[in-house]
């Protein structure tokens, strides 16, 4: 973890908190495994100096299939976090880079791995702003969506479709 700290400190200086929204979004740390990039947004999150709001995933059984209520205890289902899925609990901040995860408007270039600024945390949504090259400073709304993992064949969700994205595995970038 030490290493992990050294990296944070060497991209993202030890003034986290002073860079400017625009420098933060050019940086970007690649990691080999989900779980990876996972630990640092979160190390990074957490230094930030803005107070914490936590998104929580649904925690229900979305299947007419009464077995799946006791092979999916919402323990079980709290620990998945598939590549391209947010955690269960999405601890964000004002100011916080994210990167959407889904094509939500491809004609105004809100696309799968485009890059925001988190503004505005909200119950039921999120204000943030485009720092990706297409439509930079356009300010947008984001909802909570029901997403399902590609790869897993799980009957769950409702999340918000973005993640920290001060670390990304490499496949993703």
């Amino acid at each position: 973890m030490a290493v992990e700290e050294n990296l944070i400190e060497s991209i993202y200086s030890e003034n986290l908190n002073d860079m400017e929204v625009e420098q933060l979004a050019k940086c970007v740390t690649l990691a080999p495994t989900n779980k990876k990039t996972l630990e640092m947004n979160r190390s990074i999150v957490a230094k930030l100096q803005d107070e914490p709001h936590t998104f929580y995933s649904s925690d229900s059984i979305i299947s007419e299939n009464q077995n799946d209520l006791h092979n999916y205890p919402p323990e079980f289902l709290h620990d998945l976090t598939p590549s391209g899925m947010p955690p269960h609990a999405l601890m964000l901040k004002k100011g916080v880079i994210v990167m959407l995860l889904r094509n939500l408007n491809p004609k105004q270039g809100f696309c799968n791995g485009t890059r925001l600024s988190i503004t505005g945390l909200h119950e039921n949504f999120i204000s943030a702003k485009i720092v990706s090259e297409c439509n930079p400073g356009c300010v947008v709304f984001l909802t909570i969506i029901e997403l399902a993992p590609r790869d897993v064949n799980l009957p769950f969700v409702l999340k918000f479709s973005l993640i920290p994205a001060y670390a990304m595995d490499i496949n993703k970038s």
